[in-house]
C-alpha cells in the first residue's frame, strides 16, 4: 500500500486541558463513531505527573515515596518507551491518525514536530530513539502505539519543567546507570526555555500548535521563495542510466565494467569525475588520455540513453506540483554538464523549472557557490537571501555546496548517499519523503 502524505493544513486539534485517554478513546473510536476520520492533534498541560509506558515495571522506574510526598501522580500509558516527568512547564502532544500504517505516522509527526521547532529558531534534529534533540541534549520525547483502526503519538517537550523535581522522581534503571552512572539527568536534558525564551507555556504552547497546524492561521508564502534541486539522486534516479553509459564506454574502451548496483559510490562530482572513478575502481592507470577516451564513448551514448531507466522519485511530481501551487521558484543545479541537464529535466518535468543549469565549460563545480550565483541572476534576484531560498539535495556535495552559498540545506535520504552518512556528515535537517519538505517553507502570519 502507497504510503499517505498529510499535509499539515488536514490537521484537526483540540486543546484538552489534562486528558491522557482521550488519545486512546479518539484513536479506538475511530471507524466506529467516525470521530477521527483524518488526523487529529491535541496539546495538554499536566499537573505534577510521572507517565510510565506499557512495559515498564513501576516499582524499577517510579520514586514512589518522593512522588507522594511531593503529590507529583504516577500513572501508566498505552504506550512502550521510557519513563517521563511532566509538569505544567511540560507541553504534552498528542498525534491520532485513523491509519494503521504505525511508522509512517510516526515518521511523519516527528518530522512536523522538529520541523514546527526549527521554524521557531531552535536547531532540532530527530534521532534513531526517536528523540528530538537540540545542542545535543534531549528537549522532546516520543511513544507511539497502534489500535486496530488507528495509531496514536504522543510527545512530551520540555519548555520550562522543573528539572530537579524530574530527576527526584525517576528512578533510573540499572542499565541507564550502568551508562550514565555520573552524568545527572539535567546533564542530558535541557528546557527549550533555557535555549530560546518564547514567553509562558501557554505562549509556546500557541506557537507550536501555530506551526504544526497551518489551517489555524491564514498562511502566506512569500514571493520570492525559491528552492533549488539538485538532479541525480534527489530529482531522479538517474543511476541505471549513469552505470550503463559508462559500462559502454569501458567495454568499447577494453576495461572491466562494474555491476549497476556499484554506481552509487562512484557518482558525484560530474560524469568527467565518475568515469575517472569507474577507471581507478577497476585498476586502470595511469588516467592521463583514458578519460579523454571515455568521455569520447560516454557523452554520445549517455545523450541517446539518459531516460531510458531514469524516473522520478516517488511524490517527486507532488511535491514539485505543491511547490509551483504556492508560487514558489524552482531551480535545478547539478553537476551533469549542461545539454544533458537540461534535456533530462525538460523530458520529465517541462515547463516546470524557472532556472536549470549543469556543468559549463569555465564555470567551477559544486561545491563551489557560483551555480547558486549564477541561478538567482537569471531569477533577476542579485541577493542571496537564506530566509528566501532552500537547498535541496542528497549528497554531502550538495550539503558543502548550500554552505559555500550560506543557504538553508535539507537532506534526503532516498538518494545515492545512505541515511547514515548524511547524519554522520552533521545534516540537521533530513527527510525521507518528498513531501516532508513542505514543512521548511510555510510562512505563517
Amino acid at each position: 500500500m502507497p504510503r499517505r502524505e498529510y499535509s499539515t493544513r488536514e490537521l484537526k486539534i483540540f486543546r484538552p486541558i489534562e486528558n491522557l485517554p482521550l488519545e486512546e478513546y479518539l484513536a479506538m473510536e475511530a471507524e466506529m463513531v467516525k470521530s477521527v476520520a483524518e488526523p487529529t492533534l491535541f496539546t495538554w498541560i499536566v499537573s505534577p505527573t510521572v507517565i510510565y509506558g506499557k512495559h515498564q515495571v513501576r516499582a524499577q522506574e517510579v520514586n514512589e515515596s518522593f512522588c507522594a510526598a511531593h503529590g507529583v501522580r504516577v500513572v501508566q500509558r498505552q504506550s512502550g518507551g521510557g519513563c517521563v516527568y511532566a509538569d505544567r512547564g511540560n507541553l504534552m502532544i498528542s498525534f491520532v491518525s485513523p491509519s494503521t500504517h504505525s511508522q509512517d505516522v510516526f515518521d511523519g509527526f516527528l518530522n512536523l514536530l522538529s520541523g514546527a521547532l526549527q521554524r521557531l529558531g531552535y536547531e532540532a534534529v530527530t534521532t534513531a530513539h526517536n528523540d528530538v534533540l537540540v545542542g545535543g541534549r534531549k528537549v522532546v520525547g516520543t511513544a507511539c502505539y497502534t489500535t486496530p483502526t488507528g495509531t496514536v503519538v504522543h510527545a512530551s517537550a520540555l519548555y520550562d519543567v522543573n528539572l530537579e523535581t524530574l530527576e527526584q522522581a525517576i528512578t533510573p534503571s540499572v542499565d541507564k546507570l550502568a551508562k550514565h552512572a555520573i552524568v545527572s539527568v539535567r546533564q542530558r536534558v535541557q528546557n527549550l526555555r533555557d535555549i530560546k525564551d518564547l514567553g509562558g507555556i501557554d505562549s509556546f504552547r500557541r506557537l507550536i500548535e501555530n506551526r504544526m497546524c497551518n489551517y489555524q492561521s491564514p498562511i502566506t508564502y512569500m514571493k520570492s521563495e525559491t528552492v533549488i534541486f539538485d538532479l541525480d539522486g534527489t530529482l531522479l534516479n538517474t543511476i541505471n542510466d549513469l552505470g550503463y553509459a559508462c559500462n559502454h564506454a569501458l567495454q568499447a574502451c577494453g576495461y572491466p565494467t562494474h555491476a549497476i548496483e556499484d554506481y552509487p559510490r562512484l557518482v558525484g562530482n560530474g560524469v568527467r569525475k565518475l568515469v575517472e572513478r569507474a577507471l581507478n575502481a577497476g585498476g586502470v592507470e595511469p588516467l592521463t588520455g583514458r578519460v579523454d577516451e571515455m568521455m569520447a564513448h560516454f557523452v554520445p551514448y549517455y545523450n541517446a540513453h539518459n531516460c531510458d531507466y531514469t524516473r522520478p522519485y516517488d511524490g517527486i511530481p507532488e511535491l514539485l506540483a505543491e511547490l509551483k501551487h504556492r508560487g514558489c521558484r524552482l531551480a535545478v543545479a547539478s553537476n551533469k554538464y549542461q545539454a544533458a541537464t537540461e534535456k533530462i529535466v525538460e523530458h520529465f518535468f517541462p515547463g516546470v523549472f524557472d532556472a536549470v543549469l549543469g556543468e559549463r565549460v569555465g564555470i567551477p563545480r559544486k561545491p563551489d557557490p557560483q551555480i547558486v550565483k549564477d541561478i538567482m541572476t537569471r531569477l533577476n534576484d542579485q541577493t542571496v537571501n537564506d530566509q528566501m531560498i532552500l537547498y535541496l539535495g542528497d549528497s554531502l556535495v550538495d550539503k558543502e555546496t548550500a554552505s559555500n552559498a550560506a543557504l538553508p540545506f535539507v537532506a534526503c535520504s532516498w538518494g545515492f548517499v545512505p541515511r547514515e552518512t548524511l547524519l554522520s556528515a552533521g545534516c540537521a535537517r533530513i527527510i525521507d519523503q518528498p513531501l516532508q519538505l513542505l514543512q521548511y517553507l510555510p510562512t505563517i502570519s
